[in-house]
């Protein structure tokens, strides 16, 4: 039985799984931020460090990522709508900036199928991994059955990680 899914793939991110991801940013090195998906403001109001920006579809004038020129970007982190990743991520890709870095939460299996290996040679794989080691609610009413994590690529060495996988 398939479940009905909140509009515009509407599932706030946990604070604890933002926290998971910034206790390891070095603001310092950010001079601009975007966040393409900000829905309740949890990652972007983390951010305290630069020139930050944002788009949200769900708002009275909506800012489409997807539709909109955006620039570059030394620090690009968002909760991207599931069913819209793929577009989200090869935006992102292209609008970090040379030594920027881009996070994605993402499911672990977003790594499996055919369709997405070709997403993986286009855009190369990420250098850095954050699991999450204990599965995160999105709905306040208990967890899904997926495990999640950050995919990062850090070309700027932003994230005070050394590449590789690395579970919180």
């Amino acid at each position: 039985m398939a479940t009905e899914r909140n509009e515009y793939d509407f599932y706030p991110t946990p604070v604890t799984v933002v926290d998971s991801l910034f206790k390891h940013i070095d603001q310092s090195k950010v001079q601009s931020f975007l966040e393409p998906c900000r829905a309740d403001g949890v990652i972007y109001n983390r951010v305290n460090c630069c020139i930050k920006t944002y788009c949200e579809i769900r708002e009275l004038i909506p800012k489409d990522y997807l539709k909109r020129t955006m620039g570059k970007f030394d620090l690009i982190v968002t909760n991207p709508p599931f069913s819209i990743a793929e577009d989200f991520l090869r935006k992102s890709i292209k609008e970090c900036d040379d030594k920027g870095c881009v996070a994605y939460l993402l499911r672990i299996n977003f790594l499996g199928s055919q369709k997405r290996k070709k997403l993986w040679q286009e855009i190369g794989t990420p250098n850095k991994f954050i699991v999450l080691s204990k599965r995160p609610s999105f709905t306040g009413k208990g967890t899904d059955s997926t495990e999640y994590a950050w995919f990062i690529w850090d070309r700027g060495n932003i994230i005070n990680l050394p590449n590789g996988v690395h579970v919180e």
